[in-house]
């Protein structure tokens, strides 16, 4: 069967869409997002979280038969929520018909909460992303002062697509923190806001659905929909940035735990003798090999503050002490992830965040370390049952993405 190539946001031309209001459309659009039982719900959903596709891939994400999916089809099409167009292709032959939501079906937005910044992102329903854009915030903001610059500037953006935060068919939070599936926000050592209550806090703040979940999760959910982990069911990812989270995919299903707290790769203790931080416990390895750790250690050596950007570009430029720095991190999270490797068994690693973009500068490194700490070397397997390790795709933007992609794949709604 051929494979077709899932396109990126914005990769297709659609088009253009039928005489209905936007309204109209999103009236129709949003109770099939969240029923479990009718065809075309079930078509609705699995096309918010793939973008656009063709029938017989349908046909596999939905378990319907290829006849009951036509006819679905059809009715989506009549009601103005379905479009067709042509999948981009480089060969001869017939084109492949991709089918995709109609882009004026609805909007959906997207929140990062970063250290200094709050990113904003608004995509429509064929994965098109309308805005981008980051707001700066001073360091140590509480939840409050947050979500009411995001009250104002989601507003001024949706204002400029001529729409209301009440008209967006949800709003993805992206938090480095863990959150329950209450909403509740537990320990970080990023954000402070251990405690917070997401569902009191939006109630009346942002009057339309919201989902929550940590950053990193979000992460993998972008790269799920659009990026390095297209049609992966198994696979972790690591986010090697100011501090250091991940995400475990298995079966295609994001494994949140308990409390939300799920691969927190971070606090894995290395030496429980070593340097304390901030979750309360001590050498955990984000204390080593977390990018704050390399910045202090080389403003330590220089005299003064290094910001992460200056850190990656004087590493991929060529700067001894920062590509030193760079290699012993990563030597060090590769002795964290050959803990996880020891203990899961992926076969695919993808690792993202501001460390990655120094590309094969820190991801080769890590791979000699994951061999020397892992136990299933890969001397021991066949070459294609070897664990890959790959950069994500979105190594700029997945995060916030990945907020979006909480709304498309109708995952950890807590309002």
């Amino acid at each position: 069967m051929k494979k077709v190539r899932r396109p990126a946001p914005g990769d297709i031309a659609i088009p253009e869409t039928p005489v209905q209001s936007g309204t109209m459309l999103a009236d129709k659009l949003r109770p099939l997002l969240t029923d479990p039982d009718l065809p075309g719900a079930r078509i609705v959903r699995a096309m918010a979280i793939t973008g656009a596709t063709t029938a017989v891939e349908l046909v596999k994400a939905t378990g319907l038969a290829r006849s009951t999916i036509s006819q679905a089809l059809g009715q989506l099409r009549k009601a103005g929520l379905i479009l067709d167009a042509d999948a981009p292709s480089g060969g001869m032959g017939r084109p492949t018909v991709l089918c995709s939501l109609n882009p004026e079906a609805g909007r959906c937005a997207g929140v990062l909460f970063g250290l200094d910044e709050i990113r904003i992102a608004i995509c429509d329903m064929a994965h098109s992303v309308l805005s981008d854009r980051s707001v700066p915030i001073a360091h140590d903001y509480d939840p409050r002062t947050a979500l009411a610059l995001v009250q104002a500037e989601l507003g001024r953006d949706c204002a400029a697509l001529g729409i209301r935060i009440a008209d967006l068919l949800g709003i993805g939070l992206a938090i480095s923190a863990p959150v329950s599936e209450t909403g509740l926000v537990m320990g970080s050592s990023i954000l402070n806001w251990a405690g917070v209550d997401l569902v009191e806090l939006c109630a009346h703040a942002l009057p339309c659905p919201v989902h929550a979940d940590n950053e990193s999760h979000c992460g993998a959910l972008a790269e799920m929909t659009w990026g390095a982990a297209v049609g992966e069911p198994d696979f972790v990812l690591i986010k090697f940035d100011l501090g250091i989270g991940g995400a475990i995919v298995c079966a295609g299903s994001l494994q949140r735990g308990l409390h939300g707290g799920a691969a927190e790769f971070g606090h894995l203790i290395l030496d429980p003798d070593g340097d304390p931080c901030p979750c309360g416990n001590r050498g955990c390895l984000e204390t080593r090999a977390g990018a704050s750790h390399l910045l202090a250690l080389a403003a330590g050596a220089g005299g003064q503050e290094v910001s992460l950007a200056d850190f990656i570009a004087g590493a991929v430029d060529g700067r001894p002490d920062y590509q030193q720095l760079l290699a012993t991190a990563a030597e060090r999270s590769g002795w964290g992830v050959g803990l996880i490797g020891t203990v899961l068994d992926t076969p695919l690693f993808i690792i993202t965040g501001g460390l990655a973009r120094t590309g094969e500068l820190f991801l080769e490194p890590l791979r000699q370390s994951y061999e020397r700490h892992t136990l299933c070397k890969s001397a021991m397997l066949p070459a294609d049952r070897r664990p890959r390790f790959v950069l994500g795709k979105f190594l700029a933007n997945d995060t916030v993405l990945g907020a979006v992609a909480l709304v498309l794949h109708q995952q950890s709604r807590i309002a």
